[in-house]
């Protein structure tokens, strides 16, 4: 009768890890099947988004436009002390919808491509990738936000410098 009983509570304890993982997997992999996303939105695993360069409620602002503008910019580094103090870098336009340049990045001269994506479903085109680059010795690469509320951008970069390698978190302060 004792065996019976194990038997028995260890296959309700295999049922229920089995329907928590059910349940975890099918919330992951939503269906895009009875989702209607407004015009301009497409849909990706039953949410709606606007393309990457595109934001507001129909996709008709451009995400680049927030960027655009004049900046301070701070460094803060880990476990290193900083290579870049303030400077001043200008965001323009790039060559693509959801491309920007950073013009003067690292008060270097450099400027530097980055992209705009939409990541979370809110229809801003908030997240920014710097593709790794080199300008001589110098390399870099880095991801990063921008804030609505307080329209400043903070990315954190990994880069190569003076034989170095470095994580740090630049804050652009808009002027």
């Amino acid at each position: 009768m004792k065996s019976n009983k194990g038997m028995i509570i260890r296959a309700a304890k295999v049922f229920f890890v089995m329907a928590i993982i059910t349940t975890i997997g099918s919330c992951e992999n939503k269906s895009c099947n009875d989702v209607t996303c407004p015009y301009g939105q497409n849909c990706f695993q039953g949410q709606c988004y606007c393309p990457d360069g595109y934001e507001g409620t129909d996709c008709s602002v451009y995400s680049y436009q927030k960027f655009l503008g004049s900046y301070n910019v701070y460094e803060s580094c880990q476990n290193s002390s900083n290579n870049f103090f303030n400077y001043t870098c200008y965001v323009t336009q790039g060559n693509y919808v959801n491309q920007i340049y950073f013009n003067g990045l690292f008060n270097m001269g450099v400027q530097a491509g980055a992209y705009i994506y939409n990541t979370n479903g809110s229809g801003q085109g908030n997240y920014i990738e710097f593709p790794t680059q080199s300008q001589g010795a110098f390399t870099f690469s880095g991801t990063g936000n921008f804030d609505n509320l307080n329209h400043r951008i903070t990315v954190n970069f990994n880069y190569t410098y003076n034989g170095g390698s470095y994580q740090c978190t630049h804050t652009f302060y808009k002027q």
